[in-house]
């Protein structure tokens, strides 16, 4: 399923998955901070997910 022209919802999976794992990066922090159950504010979300999906192209 295409986010992008240039980045599909598979891709952005797989590269969060990654990320997670990286301790001292802000992309890792990002993804760890998405997916927290602690975070249930949408205009937060959307502007978290927003910079991931710009990340995750930026790697493409």
């Amino acid at each position: 399923m295409p986010i992008t022209q240039t980045l599909d919802l598979e891709t952005l999976v797989t590269r969060m998955n990654e990320w997670a794992s990286e301790t001292d990066t802000k992309r890792g922090r990002l993804v760890r901070v998405f997916r927290s159950p602690k975070t249930n504010r949408h205009d937060l979300q959307a502007a978290r997910l927003l910079l991931l999906i710009q990340e995750a192209e930026a790697c493409a």
